[in-house]
């Protein structure tokens, strides 16, 4: 019998003859497996290098560097404008009615709100914090099976003399 090669142009069109050997198909199925094994690598390659930010630096220096200069622009906050109007400036936008002062006392009540919310703030804090020293020292105790002695001198010996 003739060794021809297998009438294969793609995977799904390869045909086999009736009349082919298995050992002939063993032999094709192995040289496929090891072809595969080689893509893969090749594969696993070239993903790894088109994922590498170093590949596109390389490939396409003044497109990265188009992009990283629009991220640049988008990413710098622009600088605030402060206008310092002068006191004809003020005058005038108030006799229009497009300013209005309030001369309320907010500073007195927002200080006092403040200082309140920090007082209730710290009383929570230390209550919390007593409640879970009481509760680890009762935990601690119910799980000794004895009064625990309060110093050293407390516990008892077992030295006669």
């Amino acid at each position: 019998m003739v060794d021809a090669p297998l009438d294969c142009t793609t995977v799904t069109e390869c045909t086999v003859d009736a009349d082919e050997s298995v050992d002939k198909i063993c032999r094709r199925m192995a040289e496929l497996r090891r072809e595969l094994v080689f893509d893969m690598q090749d594969v696993s390659r070239s993903t790894k290098a088109m994922t590498s930010p170093s590949f596109y630096m390389r490939k396409f220096p003044w497109a990265t560097l188009a992009v990283v200069a629009g991220l640049g622009y988008l990413l710098i906050p622009k600088k605030k404008q402060f206008v310092q109007p002068d006191m004809k400036a003020l005058a005038e936008l108030v006799r229009k009615n497009q300013v209005k002062i309030n001369t309320s006392k907010a500073s007195e009540e927002s200080m006092m709100k403040t200082l309140a919310v920090m007082g209730l703030s710290w009383v929570s804090k230390a209550g919390t914090n007593y409640l879970v020293q009481q509760m680890t020292t009762r935990a601690a105790r119910a799980k000794s099976p004895g009064a625990a002695p309060s110093s050293p001198v407390d516990e008892p010996t077992s030295v006669k003399r």
